[in-house]
């Protein structure tokens, strides 16, 4: 029986160590919270940071693992990668996963390769900010945060300091990244995809959602399929491919972020090296039949899987439930209007629990997975999703 060590176990985690064990692998979780929900479904669970790259390298080395796997969880990555190396497990290499991990890193690694970035400079001390060096508005973010956190666009030189400070909270390496602030055309590209050992053999994209009423930079949902013209889709799909082989990443799946501006360019802002999260990878799997799961853990054992692309036309979307208030959670509820079609809904908090604005991926509620037989009730809902879902708040 082959031993899988899956970092974490949330909500996120929890359908890698499902598929694991429908598979008939010996699954071991661990994270520092032994509440997750995943670690229940695990045969073992360990009390272990999965930002500890040395003591899950011990854990890893001393339970005899024959794969480990970050799945939909950006601080993870390139600990599953350093461990990977260190113990001659099937992975990418610890600096390549890093290089796509850090955004700093990213930018300057796209830019000596001739792709289009935003001009961007990172930062550990604000004294060494030059803030007339700068065209107003500008991104002020932290290099490797996820879930949208520290994120803020500033339009003059004297919110600097206070969106500084910001980022830097959200930081772990506590380096922070100024950036141009790129004027997109049409909603922000997202979506999954699998790169094998020498072409991209999956990729699958979506529309992200934003609640504008609170901010315009933490994804609230993905809609699914994207409307692209197809000359676009073909552009922006030759890029990833030739970005991923340039970065030398070999078996990788990844979760992506393009905008493209008034000018067609593509800017390919995010590919992380790991899956989506927000259950993108279900919702996937719903339109198209590609078990990103599958192709995850089973990569993570050095395994291949075949990839069989059966798409549906109905339109797949996820919605982060979630509040434009402070309060205590009080449940939610589904109006009689909502033409689409509950497949499964993730809430992670009870009721009773004191909840925050909307203002990262830390203050979700839970993840509805959608289903609409038509792209117009599927835009309708996104127009004004508080139309068909009440959030109780008190």
């Amino acid at each position: 029986m082959k031993k899988i060590l899956i970092l974490g176990g949330t909500w996120f985690q929890l359908p890698a160590i499902q598929y694991a064990k429908s598979q008939g692998y010996y699954v071991i979780t661990c994270d520092y919270l032994p509440s997750n929900p995943g670690h229940k479904y695990a045969d073992e669970y360990h009390n272990v940071s999965t930002t500890d790259k040395e003591a899950v390298l011990f854990l890893a080395k001393t339970l005899r693992v024959d794969g480990i796997l970050c799945f939909a969880s950006d601080p993870a990555a390139p600990i599953a990668a350093y461990v990977s190396e260190q113990l001659g497990l099937p992975g990418n290499p610890y600096d390549k996963v890093c290089l796509l991990g850090e955004k700093h890193l990213w930018r300057q690694f796209l830019e000596s390769n001739g792709f289009h970035v935003p001009k961007s400079k990172s930062y550990i001390c604000y004294s060494d900010i030059s803030l007339d060096e700068w065209k107003y508005p500008v991104m002020v973010k932290p290099v490797d945060s996820s879930g949208s956190k520290g994120i803020t666009k500033v339009c003059n030189k004297q919110d600097i300091s206070a969106a500084f400070e910001y980022a830097l909270s959200f930081s772990r390496k506590k380096i922070i990244i100024i950036e141009e602030y790129i004027e997109k055309v049409g909603p922000q590209i997202g979506g999954d995809g699998f790169y094998g050992m020498d072409h991209l053999e999956f990729v699958c994209y979506g529309e992200q959602v934003v609640d504008n009423n609170i901010t315009g930079y933490v994804p609230c949902g993905m809609k699914f399929p994207a409307q692209l013209p197809s000359s676009l889709k073909e552009r922006i799909t030759k890029e990833i491919e030739h970005v991923i082989f340039l970065s030398g990443l070999r078996n990788l799946s990844f979760n992506l972020e393009v905008m493209i501006d008034k000018s067609g360019c593509i800017y390919i802002m995010e590919l992380g090296p790991r899956n989506g999260g927000n259950c993108i990878p279900e919702v996937i799997q719903n339109y198209t039949g590609v078990n990103m799961v599958a192709l995850a853990v089973e990569a993570a054992l050095g395994n291949t899987l075949p990839i069989h692309i059966s798409k549906k036309d109905h339109n797949f979307a996820y919605y982060a439930l979630h509040s434009s208030v402070s309060g205590i959670y009080r449940g939610y509820q589904i109006t009689t209007d909502f033409s689409g079609k509950l497949n499964k809904a993730y809430i992670f908090i009870e009721e009773g629990t004191e909840i925050g604005v909307f203002l990262g991926s830390n203050q979700t509620i839970g993840i509805l997975l959608l289903e609409f037989e038509t792209r117009l009730d599927m835009d309708l809902f996104f127009d004004n999703p508080c139309n068909f879902i009440k959030v109780n708040v008190i």
